[in-house]
This record gives C-alpha cells, sequence and structure tokens, in this order.
C-alpha cells in the first residue's frame, strides 16, 4: 500500500515540471489526481504518466489565480470524489528576466509576481479549508523558494514568496486548534522535516526548519523551500509525497 493509498489530490501548475513530479509521485503512492494548467497542452503528458499508474486522473485546464479559475479546479475534484485529502499550491514563478534589479523591476512585474506567486495559494487554500476542518483531515503544501529569505537581483519575487511563508503560518494561526503548519529548511534542496511534536506552542527553530503545532490539527499546511522547476531534484517531489503521507502525523 502507498503513502497516499486512496486520497484525493489536488497538484496546480502540474502541467510544469515540478508541479508534474509532484503528482505523478502522489499518484505512485496510491492517489487519486486533478492535474491543472492554464494551458490544456501541458497536462497532456503528465495526464498519461499518471493514468498509467492506475489511478483515476482529471486535468482541468483553469487559471488558479483567478476566483473563476480557482473555483473550477477544486469544483471538479469536490465533483468527482465528494472530498480533497490534499492541495499541493505549486503556481508561481517571475515575469520577465530572472537578474532584474530593484531600479529595473517595472510596477507590471511587481503586480504580476505578487498574483502569480501568492492569489493562487490563498485562493485555493481559501476553497478546501473549510471542507478540511469539517472533516478534521486534510493537508495542503504551499511551495514557496529559497527566495524567500532575500534576493538581490529579484526582489520582487523574493517578496513574494516571503509572502507565501507569512500566509502559510498566518493560516494555521486562525484556525489554531485545527491546522498545524511547518516552514521547511531554506537548504539547496528540502530537507526532511524536523518531526512533529504534540505541543501546543511553537517548537524553536532548528537545523531543518520551525515546527508550530496545535494539539487538535485536522489541516496540515506545509510550506516548503524548494529550488526552480528548472533545477529541480527528485527529493522534492519525494519530500512532498511524504509529507502527504504518513510521515507527518494530523489529528482528528
Amino acid at each position: 500500500m502507498g503513502r497516499v493509498e486512496g486520497m484525493k489530490a489536488v497538484v496546480t501548475a502540474s502541467g510544469g515540471a515540478m508541479g508534474g513530479a509532484i503528482a505523478l509521485r502522489l499518484a505512485q503512492e496510491g492517489a487519486d489526481i486533478v492535474l491543472n494548467d492554464r494551458l490544456e497542452e501541458r497536462t497532456h503528458t503528465f495526464e498519461d504518466d499518471v493514468r498509467a499508474t492506475g489511478r483515476d486522473v482529471l486535468a482541468v485546464t483553469a487559471n488558479v489565480t483567478r476566483q473563476e479559475g480557482a473555483a473550477q479546479v477544486i469544483g471538479a475534484a469536490e465533483e468527482r470524489w465528494g472530498r480533497i485529502d490534499i492541495l499541493v499550491n505549486v503556481v508561481g514563478g517571475i515575469k520577465g528576466p530572472v537578474v532584474n534589479p530593484l531600479l529595473e523591476t517595472t510596477e507590471d512585474q511587481w503586480d504580476y509576481a505578487m498574483i502569480l506567486n501568492l492569489r493562487g495559494t490563498f485562493l485555493c487554500t481559501q476553497l478546501v479549508a473549510a471542507g478540511m476542518m469539517e472533516r478534521r483531515y486534510g493537508k495542503i503544501l504551499n511551495i514557496a523558494s529559497v527566495a524567500w529569505a532575500g534576493e538581490a537581483m529579484h526582489a520582487h519575487y523574493a517578496a513574494a514568496k516571503a509572502g507565501v511563508v507569512a500566509f502559510t503560518r498566518s493560516t494555521a494561526t486562525q484556525s489554531p486548534r485545527r491546522v498545524a503548519t511547518s516552514r521547511g529548511s531554506c537548504s539547496p534542496w528540502p530537507a526532511a522535516p524536523t518531526p512533529v511534536s504534540r505541543t501546543a506552542r511553537p517548537v524553536q527553530p532548528t537545523g531543518t526548519g520551525a515546527i508550530f503545532q496545535r494539539n487538535s490539527a485536522s489541516a496540515l499546511v506545509w510550506q516548503m523551500a524548494s529550488c526552480s522547476s528548472a533545477g529541480m531534484s527528485p527529493s522534492t517531489s519525494s519530500t512532498a509525497c511524504w509529507l502527504c503521507g504518513h510521515g507527518v502525523s494530523t489529528w482528528g
């Protein structure tokens, strides 16, 4: 039996390298998958790969940075299976040059970075959170970047990813009896997380990150620091799958 056997998962931006790899890994470990991309042709390869694992798969073409697009993706999963156990928010990126000094960053590039990296994560999380809390089970993984701590040549992207970290923590603290949150390390590749402890207060940062845990957790929100999809290590998808499975506990 796989780590996520029988679970129902939504992976945004899964027409890309990182999202597609995470979706496929979850399927290999037993999850049914909703793939998503704003361009229909981008999900075809991963759709075939997921189907080859024997798991149910549905590809939804929609832009999750828009309310109607996020609702379309989440609604498709709920209509298909009646629930969502796992949400992986992968959507993100930069418009324009990667090396972009502050004095050369345009207002459009700044706004685009905020929308692309933050809005989809917010909208999809908001749409699934109530159902997860009602069922007292669910896991949400928010993909950030090592850039969240600050980058000299793309401050707009770094600021947006720092927003993902802050949003993740804030989401947890708004429902302290129901949500646990973790922040992954900022090493070049995602490190294995510190084991979750059953404490009612934040555990101090360690070499692998900081754990924030509440006793009656029903949803796990994990902000995993990771590299760009162009430099993605296989450990990214494996770590994501481990977190979605039995590697981190949730409580009813």
